[in-house]
Parts: structure tokens; sequence; C-alpha cells
């Protein structure tokens, strides 16, 4: 697997989790975690273009591609309702000055993934 797809690989499955974790919790109602679900599905959505138009051999595609799809359905699954606002703004974050779900988690995708 090119080193590419497997930072990328390594990055999604760090941050989704705890995205999954604060939608059953702080953030179910908050915007941030509905953009960070939406950044991830479109991320992982845009990878796996990528990996149908790279050169890698046929059975590394497969591979990375089941991969893909695991996370993808992970991400998919994260609890969000359907009426967000930021919970900041509304007076009822308990988190701080920085959205953990928008801020922290994308700020470590960047740090896993870029070189």
């Amino acid at each position: 697997m090119s080193v590419h797809f497997k930072n990328q690989l390594r990055g999604y499955s760090v941050v989704i989790p705890p995205l999954q974790a604060l939608s059953r919790d702080l953030c179910k109602k908050c915007i941030g975690l509905e953009g960070a679900k939406t950044k991830v599905i479109k991320g992982l959505k845009k990878l796996r273009m990528d990996l149908e138009n790279s050169s890698l051999p046929q059975g590394e595609k497969e591979e990375v591609t089941t991969m893909i799809n695991r996370l993808l359905e992970m991400a998919e699954g994260i609890d969000v309702t359907e009426e967000t606002t930021c919970q900041k703004t509304a007076g009822n974050c308990k988190i701080g000055q920085a959205c953990l779900a928008l801020d922290a988690a994308w700020g470590l995708m960047k740090q896993i993934t870029e070189p």
C-alpha cells in the first residue's frame, strides 16, 4: 500500500472514534460536529476516487478500498441531530474556546497525515 494512502487511513482511523464519542454526549446538537462529520465523509470519498485513479496494483486497491469503505461506514454512522446550532453561541458548550469536534479532531488529522 502506498505511503500516502496508509497515512490517510491512519489519520481517519484516529479521528473517527472521538467524533463518535462526541456524538453520544456533548456535541450531538453541535454544528461543529456536523461539519467535522461532513469533512471526514468528503475526505474519504475523495481518497477513494484518488485510489481508483492511482497506479497501485489491483490487489492493493481492493485492500485499501475495503478499509476506506469500513471507515466511511463508521463516519456515516456518527449521530448528529437534524437541527444543529453552534452550542457555543447558544451558551451550552462546556468545552471552552476551541470547538473540539471541528478544531481539535481535524487538527489531529492534519498532524497525522501531513509529512
